[in-house]
């Protein structure tokens, strides 16, 4: 059965991700940025499956997220992420995410520039696109986020 409860960040959560203190694991704070309060947990867990349960309950029980409701989900949603196999090389498609996301959001995507500019493997590099294609899409549309796609894997 899907798991549909989806979460929000919380003030302290919020001012985790300003201060790094360092409190967090690398795991648990990619969870924490990625908490949105739109994705359920059954999504979150597949942007970010290392550790996902124990992350999720670190967050929770130390108050950086809250629950907030739950996910009215049927279908997976659609993604338009490419297959690996036809993405640019991990330092250029890094490079080219990074540059985008921060023209696109500037300062209210500074913690996602950094964990793509972080990303040390193609694994890690693509549920931080998948993530930064999400918000073009809600906040540009689907087009603005095929175009964003497009932009990364141009050679």
């Amino acid at each position: 059965m899907a798991d549909l409860r989806v979460f929000g960040k919380t003030p302290r959560g919020l001012g985790e991700l300003r201060a790094r203190s360092g409190g967090l694991s690398l795991a648990q704070r990619r969870l924490l940025i990625l908490v949105d309060g739109v994705r359920d947990a059954e999504q979150l867990a597949a942007i970010v499956p290392a550790d996902f349960e124990d992350s999720l309950r670190v967050l929770e029980d130390g108050g950086y997220i809250a629950l907030v409701g739950q996910s009215e989900r049927t279908a997976p949603a659609r993604s338009m992420s490419i297959p690996e196999s036809e993405m640019t090389t991990v330092h250029e498609a890094r490079q080219r995410a990074a540059l985008a996301v921060n023209e696109l959001f500037g300062d209210d995507a500074a913690e996602l520039v950094a964990a793509i500019e972080a990303a040390a493997s193609g694994d890690e590099l693509r549920p931080l696109v998948r993530e930064a294609e999400r918000r073009v899409a809600a906040t540009l549309g689907e087009d603005a986020a095929h175009a964003f796609i497009l932009r990364i894997r141009r050679r």
